[in-house]
């Protein structure tokens, strides 16, 4: 469903619940910081709610950009990983993005292991700094299965 105003709680409790592994591998980042960027990206015009089993599980955070969308979250509560949900709203914003010609883009954690997902998905590395590596899907690569 479309983000509103009053699920900033809901989307700041699962992303530091999903990249809780992954601030603590970076020391320079923490929990305070994540949150202070989290709230300062929050556009509620690009949220939408994901559910599955009839309750909210995650969201997503897609903005326009130049021709393409970029992802700036996607977060899955830790409890509903490897269920296919993630992969099941990537399949949807490309093909959104598809159908308008477009490209995605987006960053991932090092170590995260949803790269592997993007990779599979038809993303590939453009360039990445201490943090993340950042990653393109374009409208003429193959319709991710």
């Amino acid at each position: 469903r479309p983000g509103r105003a009053e699920d900033l709680g809901f989307a700041a409790f699962v992303y530091l619940r999903a990249m809780g592994p992954h601030l603590q591998r970076a020391a320079d980042l923490d929990a305070e910081q994540q949150a202070a960027l989290l709230m300062a990206q929050w556009n509620v015009a690009e949220i939408r709610i994901i559910f599955a089993a009839g309750r909210e599980v995650g969201w997503v955070q897609a903005a326009p950009a130049e021709a393409a969308v970029f992802i700036r979250n996607i977060c899955i509560d830790p409890e509903y990983h490897r269920l296919g949900i993630r992969g099941s709203g990537m399949r949807l914003i490309i093909d959104e993005a598809a159908n308008r010609g477009d490209a995605v883009t987006l960053g991932v954690a090092k170590g995260n292991p949803a790269r592997r997902l993007y990779e599979r998905l038809g993303f590939r590395i453009t360039h990445d700094d201490a943090h993340h590596d950042y990653m393109r899907w374009d409208a003429e690569s193959p319709a991710p299965g």
